[in-house]
């Protein structure tokens, strides 16, 4: 139990005066918090927040804030057994509002400009989830929302197999991570600070890569001695674009992207032009952390291919729902002990999802005779948006409520640079004069800039419906494809973009 908790605190007294994190952006640049620091910041924060009304052994909110005491607040957080709901600042009022309203924490708390408490719910008895580090959505759906529970031992464990792939992939243990991406969920923590505590590395914090500071990224890395770095594949392809050439006599960092779909071109130009292996990991929420880290190729450059599973027992079911023997092609299924158990206060999605033990991923995978895995295609209605996994449903249950919008379906895109993103078929009311800009900027403002929609096309005719009214998915991106210049559906991209070394 507690054992992030634990690890930190071990770390802390075995390592008092080694650096946790280093800020190299504004406005905390040249600030060094060492373990020490960490634990005696997360005590003074304990005591603000008792003093403040937050209460011991319950749901709270987090706001996440690439701040200081973020990390602190979170071990104070574990300290009084009060995991948080994760809120990204960036999330539009409306999905705020359906996370809150379902997840009813007791109290919130806000980094900025200081570490405050506000009472949200204190009349609502608290269901805290046994041994829970912090509860993240992955869709805010008013519907079906999907929350998961991250437990320390689940989250220690899936941790566990990411130290092993450092190990495995570097031959030595890193000691400097690097985080260029904002603080906006969980798998920005798991992938640079759960992971730096777990491998006893300080974490690095460097400015956000954009266009602006791409240019800089290879220095940034090499004056901070960095060994290991995570990118997202639209991060990566910035850095592709934008970036100054690396130094190729300084060794180089170990290099993973995942959190969504690797392009082939995006994978072969990175690895061309800086010489360095970029290994494609996989996994999800429901896995903690990444369950596959990539494969090496026989040239010393990693393949396109996720490889094989390093903790988690992996099988692949196929369209008429066998298991399949040996190499294959089929749904990837994963069971261990860093999977999830359950949907918060979802019964009926965890029921879809987990079924004996065994994790339905909706990604569709081949299986070679050395049992390394190559994803080629996703069977759930979902994007994955830079590094958020954006349900279909929950964008189309946004512009319904609009007043001017009959019916709405949301379609998954392939954009030019090969990231993926969302467009929206919207159906007006008679009579309403309402211009999809407009409604585009509706859904901005109800879901937030990174989670609505890149483009919305009205459309005078119904949409293609089936049994129980329900949209025929197929049907409504054929229509889409069929639209003059807009970006192409997701259909059959992953075949048709190219197989990858």
């Amino acid at each position: 139990m507690r054992e992030l908790l634990k690890c930190h605190e071990d770390l802390a007294s075995r390592r008092p005066e080694d650096p946790a994190v280093i800020y190299r952006c504004e406005p905390h640049a040249g600030l060094v918090l060492t373990w020490a620091d960490l634990c005696e910041r997360a005590e003074q924060i304990r005591a603000t927040l008792l003093a403040g009304g937050a209460r011991s052994h319950c749901v709270s909110a987090l706001v996440l804030n690439d701040h200081p005491d973020l990390i602190p607040t979170l071990l104070a957080l574990w300290q009084l057994d009060s995991p948080p709901v994760l809120l990204d600042p960036q999330w539009g009022g409306r999905l705020t509002a359906s996370i809150l309203a379902h997840s009813t924490p007791v109290f919130r708390v806000d980094l900025v400009p200081s570490v405050t408490v506000t009472p949200l719910n204190r009349d609502t008895p608290s269901d805290v989830p046994a041994d829970a580090v912090f509860i993240g959505y992955t869709s805010g759906s008013t519907g079906d929302p999907k929350a998961i529970v991250f437990t320390h031992e689940r989250l220690y464990d899936g941790t566990l197999g990411n130290v092993s792939a450092s190990l495995r992939l570097r031959g030595t243990r890193p000691s400097r991570l690097a985080r260029s991406m904002r603080m906006s969920g969980s798998g920005v923590i798991n992938l640079h600070h759960t992971w730096g505590a777990v491998l006893g590395a300080c974490v690095v914090v460097l400015p956000e890569l954009t266009v602006e500071t791409a240019r800089g990224y290879w220095s940034r890395l090499e004056e901070n001695r960095i060994d290991q770095t995570f990118l997202v594949p639209q991060l990566v392809e910035l850095v592709n674009r934008f970036s100054q050439d690396r130094d190729a006599t300084v060794p180089g960092p170990l290099c993973f992207t995942g959190s969504a779909p690797l392009s082939p071109r995006t994978q072969e130009r990175f690895q061309r032009r800086f010489g360095l292996p970029l290994f494609n990991a996989y996994g999800l929420s429901e896995t903690s952390s990444a369950a596959f880290f990539g494969h090496l190729g026989d040239d010393g450059l990693a393949t396109i291919r996720i490889g094989v599973p390093e903790r988690v027992a992996a099988r692949l079911r196929d369209a008429a729902g066998r298991i399949v023997e040996g190499p294959g092609e089929g749904e990837i299924e994963l069971a261990g002990d860093q999977v999830f158990g359950g949907y918060y206060r979802n019964s009926a999605a965890t029921a879809e999802t987990l079924v004996d033990g065994w994790l339905r991923t909706g990604d569709i995978a081949r299986r070679d005779g050395a049992g390394i895995h190559q994803l080629v295609g996703r069977s759930k209605d979902a994007v994955m948006k830079g590094s958020y996994a954006i349900y279909l449903t929950e964008v189309e249950e946004a512009a319904a409520a609009h007043p001017d919008v009959l019916e709405a379906a949301a379609v998954p895109l392939r954009l030019a640079d090969s990231t993926e993103d969302i467009g929206c078929l919207v159906r007006l009311v008679d009579g309403s004069t309402a211009a999809a800009d407009a409604i585009l900027g509706w859904l901005r403002d109800a879901l937030g800039a990174r989670r609505a929609p890149c483009r919305v096309v009205l459309t005078a005719e119904p949409l293609p419906r089936g049994g129980q009214d329900k949209l025929v998915r197929p049907a409504v991106m054929a229509r889409w494809d069929d639209l003059p210049n807009v970006p192409r559906t997701l259909r059959g991209s992953w075949e048709t973009s190219g197989a990858g070394r």
